[in-house]
């Protein structure tokens, strides 16, 4: 019989809610996030801590452009997960709306794509 497997560090299989941050990507966002840093408001354009916050922003969609073979206007940056679902659905929706009505979901998607498909199926998007 085999013994019983005993874990020293307990395992995360949460993914689904968060990740654990890349060291790369802690080191970057805390120098953004310092006195030092790139603090600012990208949108702010009336001073220096927002033309570089801007400038760190727009080399950063470059990078991603870059890396996924994409033109850098195609890379939109959201708060987050709901919101990129709803862009994303609602976007193709209106794009495609002459050529049909009909969204394919299941009941397993996430609640902000299920949520987002209940309120164009309340507009006459089935």
């Amino acid at each position: 019989m085999n013994a019983p497997v005993t874990v020293q560090t307990p395992i995360y299989l949460d993914y689904l809610s968060t990740t654990p941050v890349d060291p790369r990507v802690v080191a970057v966002m805390s120098s953004c996030l310092s006195n030092e840093g790139v603090f600012g408001n990208p949108a702010s354009r009336s001073h220096v801590f927002g033309w570089k916050a801007e400038e760190a922003v727009e080399n950063a969609r470059n990078q991603v452009a870059e890396l996924i073979n994409a033109d850098p206007r195609e890379i939109v940056w959201t708060s987050g997960a709901t919101e990129s679902d709803n862009l994303a659905i609602k976007g193709v929706a209106h794009f495609y709306h002459k050529k049909g009505k009909h969204i394919v979901t299941s009941k397993i998607e996430h609640k902000a794509v299920l949520d987002t498909c209940r309120q164009l199926s309340a507009r006459d998007m089935r």
